[in-house]
């Protein structure tokens, strides 16, 4: 049941909402209420009435790289999510709001003849999600491209910055550490050739169909640690499903979670599966790679809530 929020009237709010409903794996408990925003316009309305009523809060994208407690979390959920893209071409440049589906972005892109996000292609979750986590396939990585983004802090502030205030690394950047919400973002790409990129697409969309899950059958969040560091001097970060594989990855199961049977790196959602079956499986996971290779794997997947002793932050995606 979704109604009107008094001090936010044109938004709508879902009271008691189940994060169940709104991660891809499917799993979550109740938050006090989940307010549904589509455009920068909202998520800063939102926010200022949030900030006004000093009511505790935080942000989530598409929900495809969380865990979350089954128990839920004390405090409202911003959703900012948009149902179709909301992007404009500004000659080489694309400019898209945080809230439109990353493969969204990748065919608009793609159908204006503009390489650069190609890779993206697939890849579940926002662009706003896509910049925190740095989000990639193929070698290559969002913060690329990335010419300038408007950030809102956690007090309604914005402000414009370019690719050095995000500290890009690996699968991450310094707003897994902040409060800072990506409003919108300016893509610098390069003329390509129409055909060939919307070949490419459906090649990544091939491989992904192959190797990665169905969402609707067994929900998962991707890909659940980083690839591993260079060890030699092919100076290529190795896949970590190979170790995991090799370790006896595969045969790992907790409760409801388990290992996908075509992806040594990605946990599935069984039947009656908890939060935390997810997580004793990927300390298992971690422990047989550390036991055989002496790596450490580094968690994608964020868990939030009480599911191991951790607390909501104040933002996540």
């Amino acid at each position: 049941m979704s109604s009107k929020i008094s001090f936010i009237p044109q938004l709508v709010m879902i009271p008691q909402a189940k994060l169940r409903d709104y991660t891809t794996f499917q799993l979550g408990g109740p938050c006090r209420g989940l307010i549904q925003c589509k455009t920068p316009e909202d998520l800063e309305t939102a926010i200022k009435q949030l900030n006004d009523k000093k009511l505790p809060f935080v942000l989530i994208g598409g929900g495809s790289n969380l865990v979350v407690s089954d128990e839920g979390i004390d405090c409202y959920v911003v959703r900012y999510v948009s149902d179709r893209p909301i992007v404009e071409r500004d000659g080489n440049d694309v400019i898209v709001s945080g809230s439109t589906l990353l493969d969204a972005l990748a065919q608009f892109s793609i159908e204006q003849g503009l390489a650069g996000l190609e890779y993206t292609s697939g890849i579940p979750g926002t662009v706003g999600g896509a910049v925190v986590g740095n989000a990639g396939a193929f070698g290559r990585q969002v913060g690329d491209v990335l010419k300038s983004a408007t950030l809102l802090s956690s007090q309604g502030v914005l402000t414009k910055v370019g690719p050095e205030a995000f500290g890009f690394s690996y699968r991450h950047s310094n707003l897994k550490e902040r409060s800072d919400m990506v409003v919108s973002v300016r893509f610098a790409l390069r003329p390509g050739n129409r055909e060939k990129l919307l070949e490419e697409r459906r090649n990544i969309l091939k491989i992904r169909r192959e190797k990665h899950p169905n969402l609707t059958a067994h929900p998962c969040a991707g890909s659940f640690f980083r690839n591993i560091e260079p060890t030699s001097k092919a100076e290529k970060r190795q896949a970590a499903g190979w170790f995991l594989e090799e370790a006896g990855g595969k045969n790992l199961r907790v409760g409801g979670a388990m290992i996908y049977d075509k992806h040594a790196n990605i946990i599935v959602k069984g039947p009656n599966c908890k939060a935390s079956d997810i997580y004793q499986l990927s300390l298992k996971m971690q422990q047989i790679v550390k036991k055989k290779f002496n790596l450490d794997l580094v968690r994608e997947v964020r868990f939030v809530g009480n599911v191991a002793d951790q607390t909501p932050k104040e933002l996540f995606w």
